[in-house]
């Protein structure tokens, strides 16, 4: 059986800024920048920024971001996927967040609006 080439970090984010662009709605009163710091092998910074433009995702810093996620890009890849739960993540420490709770917190239905 061959095995499965996991995306790297980049192209999870390239699709999730094509699902943002595809359901408008899954943003709708999230407004904000939330950054990712994914350490790791396969490590980086994204910014998922909502806002009056529309959703995007930017590699590296372009606002100051309003909360941030740090998370190993594994664990991260797991969370998107859906089989690892973001509250279970925070709880066990894989995922720490800094700033505003609220958003993360809208960030996870986000998320739940689209799987990979």
């Amino acid at each position: 059986m061959p095995e499965l080439v996991k995306p790297s970090s980049m192209e999870v984010f390239e699709m999730i800024d094509a699902a943002l662009k595809y359901n408008l709605s899954a943003t709708q009163g999230k407004e904000g920048i939330y950054q990712f710091n994914l350490q790791g092998d396969d490590g980086g910074t994204y910014q998922m920024i909502i806002d009056e433009a529309g959703s995007r995702i930017a590699q590296g810093e372009e606002y100051e971001a309003q909360v941030t996620l740090t998370i190993d890009s594994d664990d991260f890849r797991e969370m998107v996927a859906g089989t690892l739960n973001p509250t279970a993540a925070f709880m066990s420490g894989k995922l720490k967040i800094n700033g505003n709770m609220g958003l993360a917190l809208k960030l996870q239905t986000v998320l739940n609006s689209f799987s990979f």
